[in-house]
């Protein structure tokens, strides 16, 4: 973008040298010819701060050629500051072919006005004055390239704001999808409830009163009674453990172990507004109830440990499972040590990985943050079954 102030202050200057060089030509100026400057400068200065249309600007450009012709001609001066002064006007004034075309004029003016000069005085000249016109179109082009850098960033940080605001209200929408989710899952259980828990209760207590009213008098009615409220009561357990098991899916409990660090590491992020990143091999096996309780108080014992000593805003968490073993690797950019002193933390730590047959050590140096790494045996899951269940009742 043109800086204004410097462009007036250039157009004075020129403007003074061609009054310079007319003054310095020995010539007897006349009062026709300080009117006829006048008028040159009038015009001048009319297209560059008062002209918006294009057509009247081109008409008083055209004028100022022919001014400078008439004025070089009759009055004197330096040529090549009329013919700078109308080239920068053409160079800011005008776009395109128009400019060109302008530009062209003026150099061909040039040529006529050193016509009868020699040689040298004459290639001086117009080199000068082709430099000065490459010059001010190189300025020109850097000042559009400068220009429409700032239009794109200005439209980028529009479509930021837009996209930002589109994602917060995706997450307000989520979270409404999620609350309502929630919602109706919660009055589907209270119907499952209902229906068969409190039908199943209702039952049983009603039996229970026919069984205290018939205890005493007939026994033996008594004992079929419990003896089919027995039943009952186990045919209404296995229902209760059916709904229990749609509720929890059989994928939500081999992973709870996973599940519960994902949710630890998002609560985290939350709070501290630390990022946290969780990542994990495509490959995974459901870890035992130890090794999640015990993985799940190690990462929450590093991430404490991260913001609190290591000032870290970056923490990064690997877990890669293999057929026989998982390691993870806990990472962060926080401070660092050079000489570590065990503290009750990582004391802990190494000590429950150890109750389980784990590995445990750690990495650190100044200003390269802490790295953990555990390593855990991969440990079947066996399945008990007792001897009802194994003919079919529970």
């Amino acid at each position: 973008m043109w800086d204004k102030n410097l462009l007036v202050f250039i157009r004075y200057f020129l403007i003074f040298m061609i009054v310079v060089g007319i003054i310095t030509n020995e010539i007897n100026i006349a009062t026709s010819m300080i009117i006829f400057i006048l008028i040159f400068i009038i015009n001048n200065q009319i297209r560059f701060f008062s002209l918006n249309k294009k057509l009247y600007k081109a008409i008083s450009f055209i004028l100022e050629l022919i001014f400078i012709y008439i004025a070089y001609k009759w009055i004197g001066g330096y040529f090549i500051t009329y013919l700078i002064l109308a080239a920068m006007d053409s160079t800011i004034i005008f776009e395109g072919t128009l400019r060109h075309i302008l530009n062209i004029t003026i150099i061909i003016q040039s040529i006529l006005f050193t016509a009868n000069e020699n040689l040298e005085f004459k290639f001086i000249n117009i080199s000068l004055l082709i430099l000065i016109i490459s010059i001010l179109y190189l300025i020109k082009d850097e000042s559009y390239k400068k220009i429409k850098a700032q239009r794109l960033y200005d439209r980028l940080r529009l479509s930021e704001e837009k996209l930002k605001k589109a994602n917060k209200d995706l997450e307000m929408y989520a979270s409404s999808i999620e609350e309502l989710t929630l919602l109706r899952e919660r009055n589907r259980l209270s119907r499952e409830i209902h229906d068969s828990v409190g039908h199943a209760l209702s039952a049983i207590v009603v039996q229970l009163g026919a069984v205290e009213r018939t205890v005493e008098k007939d026994p033996q009615a008594s004992k079929e009674i419990i003896k089919a409220l027995r039943k009952f009561t186990q045919n209404s357990l296995n229902e209760v453990r059916m709904s229990v098991r749609k509720i929890k899916p059989k994928e939500f409990e081999d992973y709870e172990g996973i599940l519960m660090i994902e949710e630890l590491v998002k609560n985290f992020e939350k709070i501290t507004g630390v990022d946290v990143r969780l990542s994990f091999t495509k490959k995974k096996w459901p870890l035992s109830s130890d090794q999640s309780f015990i993985l799940y108080r190690i990462i929450q014992e590093f991430l404490s440990n991260s913001i609190r000593h290591g000032k870290a805003t970056l923490i990064e968490i690997f877990m890669s499972f293999n057929n026989y073993k998982v390691t993870v690797t806990l990472k962060d950019n926080g401070v660092g040590a050079e000489n570590v002193i065990e503290g009750m933390g990582l004391k802990n730590m190494r000590e429950r990985i150890t109750e389980i047959g784990g590995n445990f050590d750690y990495i650190t140096k100044s200003k390269e943050g802490f790295i953990v790494k555990v390593e855990l045996n991969k440990v079947e899951k066996l399945k008990i079954h007792s001897q009802e269940e194994s003919h079919g009742k529970y």
